[in-house]
């Protein structure tokens, strides 16, 4: 099922077992371009806060790169309940939006991940086959799951926390040592503002990780990069980011 929603952006639904993932595929002009897949972050969705994923994905796609934002299982458009979503099963998801893009014909791939949608970018371009994922860009990541479970212990019995699914979905490769088999180039940016433990986390496990590698923290920012002016500056370093290294040289 697609519908257009405008010029070179199409809604569509990609297939996942029994659910659906709802996306949008925005469409360089030039033809055969590197695609760059978005994940969201915790309770986020496609477009994320105050647009950010929209503004980004049309950014990336005036630079010549094709961008596909989507729901994780359970969240935004996408089927399926959240309270059942862990991160093993966005692990999946991603998995299962890059083997579809594959089988359109996407052969070089990016990978941005905001929050959560980080931790999970790196998990599963650690278990693609080397080489299929080109470079990865994260954004605030969490820094490991272990870590998210014993800061959201509390949050979980909320009613609108995910459910004993998440502490069963826990991958057999937390983000650390996924970082470390990465050998793709790597940017991770963040605020000095960032969630407690977010920045020293992070750090840590790009000390472990392989080079190419890049930190970026950036002075007065949040964890999701609310002023406008960080937003300008993340949008401009990740593009460049993925034109530098999508692109044949």
């Amino acid at each position: 099922m697609r519908t257009t929603v405008q010029q070179r952006e199409e809604l569509l639904f990609i297939p996942r077992g029994p659910h659906r993932l709802a996306a949008v595929l925005h469409r360089a002009a030039r033809r055969r371009a590197p695609l760059v897949v978005l994940a969201h972050g915790f309770t986020g969705n496609k477009s994320e806060n105050g647009r950010l994923f929209v503004s980004t994905a049309r950014a990336l796609a005036a630079a010549g790169l094709d961008a596909l934002r989507f729901d994780f299982m359970g969240s935004g458009d996408s089927s399926g309940e959240f309270a059942a979503m862990s991160p093993a099963s966005e692990i999946a998801d991603l998995h299962a939006v890059l083997d579809w893009a594959r089988r359109r014909g996407w052969r070089r791939a990016g990978l941005l991940g905001l929050s959560m949608g980080g931790a999970v970018a790196i998990c599963a371009a650690a278990e693609r086959p080397v080489g299929e994922i080109a470079a990865v860009c994260t954004w605030s990541s969490v820094p490991s799951f272990a870590f998210w479970m014993r800061h959201r212990a509390p949050a979980a019995r909320q009613p609108d926390q995910p459910g004993s699914a998440f502490a069963r979905g826990l991958p057999a490769t937390d983000v650390p040592a996924a970082c470390a088999q990465l050998v793709c180039p790597k940017l991770q940016i963040q605020g000095d503002r960032d969630l407690p433990g977010f920045r020293a986390g992070f750090a840590a496990n790009l000390r472990a990780a392989p080079p190419p590698k890049r930190h970026v923290v950036l002075r007065g920012a949040d964890h999701v990069f609310t002023h406008p002016r960080h937003r300008a500056r993340v949008i401009r370093l990740t593009t460049k980011f993925f034109q530098q290294h999508l692109f044949p040289s």
